[in-house]
């Protein structure tokens, strides 16, 4: 797998945090507060990065799909 940024470090962090805290993924919008980004464009890039690197896949267009791969 190819390597992370920081920002792309945290927000793995994040999700993978909050799976083990609830038992199911966060929506784009908690992941975004979580974070400190405030614009879910932002955060959908980011996402997509870490998805096209192989560290999570998502379904488009459907809320809390967010699995962490490996």
């Amino acid at each position: 797998m190819q390597v992370l940024t920081e920002r792309q470090q945290q927000i793995l962090n994040a999700i993978t945090n909050y799976i083990n805290e609830k038992g199911y993924p966060p929506t784009v919008r908690e992941l975004a507060d979580m974070v400190g980004i405030k614009s879910s464009s932002t955060l959908h890039g980011h996402l997509r990065r870490l998805e096209k690197k192989g560290y999570i896949t998502k379904e488009k267009g459907k809320p809390r799909t967010i699995t962490i791969n490996g």
